[in-house]
């Protein structure tokens, strides 16, 4: 917080998460919701200062403002992502697959293991959803996170992790009559980087109007997901 007194006249939102990724640990701020008063805006840089002094930890801005885009730049911040994609509804007669559709929390946890089982938990209380695709012949698995959302009067289905980017690709058909049931959506975005390596074919890219930005030189960006953010905690973003 930025204080005059006991007045508070500006705000930036950390959200600090341990992960693995790739076998290693990191540790990932995620900055949102910065905020400052017009008559203090020559003050913001002390709400960031102590966020670029931190070590070992990579910075991300997943849903920054134009202004505050400007800012992370003159500090090295790079493109996470700058583009989604968007797969529209396309009826399937191919819909037959010995992968099942898992929504109880129950169950979803009794078949994933590891790191999925933190983020189980740790998102119990988020304001997404868990959906578990399962292969009943190969026991394979794909756990996802998602949301309905809202863009320009659009609803849209909003993928924010796969954890198993094959069987997202081989069960895509199905999974969109169940986000069609479930949500009432006729489009599913996910952000390009997530797809990279399992992308439908049928899908659109959409720009950003600010790119998603991040800070280390550790990381690459389809090594960073979204989850731990305020993309999954805040209603609207």
């Amino acid at each position: 917080m930025l204080l005059d007194d006991e007045r508070v006249v500006g705000f930036l939102g950390t959200f600090f998460s341990d992960r693995v990724v790739d076998g290693k640990e990191y540790t990932i701020c995620n900055l949102f919701c910065w905020h400052v008063l017009e008559e203090y805006r020559r003050e913001s840089l002390f709400l960031l200062r102590p966020i670029l002094q931190l070590q070992n930890t990579c910075i991300t801005a997943l849903t920054s403002s134009e202004g505050a885009t400007a800012v992370y730049r003159r500090f090295a911040f790079k493109e996470l992502e700058t583009q989604v994609m968007i797969f529209p509804f396309r009826p399937s007669f191919s819909l037959r697959t010995t992968v099942e559709f898992v929504t109880d929390r129950a169950t979803i946890r009794s078949k994933i293991e590891g790191a999925q089982l933190k983020i189980l938990a740790d998102l119990k209380y988020a304001s997404c959803n868990h959906l578990l695709l399962f292969d009943r012949k190969t026991q394979d698995y794909c756990y996802l996170l998602y949301n309905r959302v809202q863009k320009k009067g659009l609803h849209f289905t909003q993928v924010y992790f796969i954890s198993n980017g094959s069987l997202f690709k081989k069960a895509f058909a199905r999974l969109q009559w169940f986000f069609l049931q479930e949500n009432r959506t006729m489009f599913t975005i996910v952000d390009r980087r997530l797809t990279s390596n399992c992308c439908p074919v049928f899908g659109y890219s959409y720009s950003l109007r600010y790119p998603r930005l991040y800070l280390d030189d550790d990381l690459q960006p389809e090594m960073i997901d979204n989850l731990y953010s305020e993309m999954l905690f805040l209603k609207s973003v």
